[in-house]
């Protein structure tokens, strides 16, 4: 687990380098969060492989089509309207969040397994 914390670094560190030396390859809007998120994903596969012995997939893919939808709800009734780019970024970033800490409970889990 520690390979995936050092790719994880690797990752951030590579994506912040190019988005400040090629800033017009890299969209305004986007952070390297945006990007490592699919890794966390992949990496939030491997943990609960291992912990759980079954996979999360599923849930995470019910959580965000669930995710979704009720964004999809939510803007329509404040906003009145959808706003295709507004609704996106909104939804990657707290699918994002959530990700983050699912991977970072997943990663205490297996320290605290590790450790006892």
């Amino acid at each position: 687990m520690l390979v995936q914390l050092a790719v994880i670094g690797i990752l951030w560190v590579g994506l912040s380098f190019w988005k400040r030396k090629f800033p017009r390859f890299f969209p305004k809007k986007l952070y390297p969060v945006d990007l490592i998120i699919f890794y966390l994903i992949y990496c939030i596969h491997r943990l609960s492989m291992v912990i759980l012995k079954t996979s999360l997939l599923p849930e995470i893919s019910l959580f965000a089509a669930l995710l979704g939808i009720g964004l999809t709800l939510f803007l329509a009734v404040t906003r009145g309207e959808i706003v295709y780019s507004l609704f996106w970024l909104q939804f990657w970033r707290i699918f994002g969040i959530l990700v983050i800490i699912s991977y970072l409970t997943l990663l205490l889990i297996f320290g605290l397994k590790f450790v006892s």
